[in-house]
């Protein structure tokens, strides 16, 4: 923790090397965490490169003292919200344009999203039951990674790793197309 306040304190002043430690030390993770949720290498590396574009615009403002994770993961996950945002909003839009209006399509669309919302349903039903737990306490519960820790005796790092891999079999389990879902889901805590 000692390193990271030190890090954080270098590059509040300006400290070009710290940011580029900060930036080697920490990209991976925050890449990892961006493509986990958009599912895209590509724009999971713009994004990385914007969060840390953006630490470096607001270096003045960090406050040693929160850590740099604290940073980072809010700026990604911003980030990864706005650009959600934009697709869905692009989805709308497509999909806007191809709404058959009559009473038939309704119903059909509406029995599509009632059958792909119990597939998912089926499908956390066939987690592993201390996977489901986690799973079920963050997303129905909404509980935060450091509440599901505390409740279940758990460290943090155990339930952001259960969370992951419970999207990452979800995400397996899915048509491409219907992806966007969960990432839909993960900011709202929805599923």
């Amino acid at each position: 923790m000692r390193v990271n306040e030190d890090l954080l304190k270098r590059l509040k002043v300006g400290d070009e090397k710290a940011f580029e430690d900060l930036y080697w030390t920490y990209s991976p993770q925050v890449y990892n965490f961006i493509n986990s949720l958009l599912f895209d290498k590509f724009l999971a590396e713009d994004l990385t490169q914007n969060v840390f574009l953006k630490i470096w615009e607001k270096h003045e403002q960090i406050e040693p003292g929160l850590g740099i994770t604290a940073y980072l993961f809010t700026i990604a996950r911003h980030f990864v919200f706005k650009e959600t945002e934009f697709r869905l909003s692009q989805h709308a839009t497509l999909h806007v344009e191809s709404i058959d209006l009559s009473d038939n399509s309704k119903e059909e669309q509406q029995h599509e999203a009632n059958s792909l919302l119990e597939y998912i349903d089926h499908l956390i039903e066939n987690l592993p039951p201390s996977r489901r737990e986690i799973f079920r306490l963050s997303r129905l519960e909404q509980l935060s990674n450091k509440e599901i820790a505390h409740k279940l005796s758990i460290s943090e790092k155990t339930v952001e790793t259960q969370l992951y891999r419970s999207f990452q079999y979800l995400r397996s389990k899915l048509p491409p197309d219907k992806r966007w879902i969960l990432l839909f889901c993960y900011l709202v805590n929805q599923c």
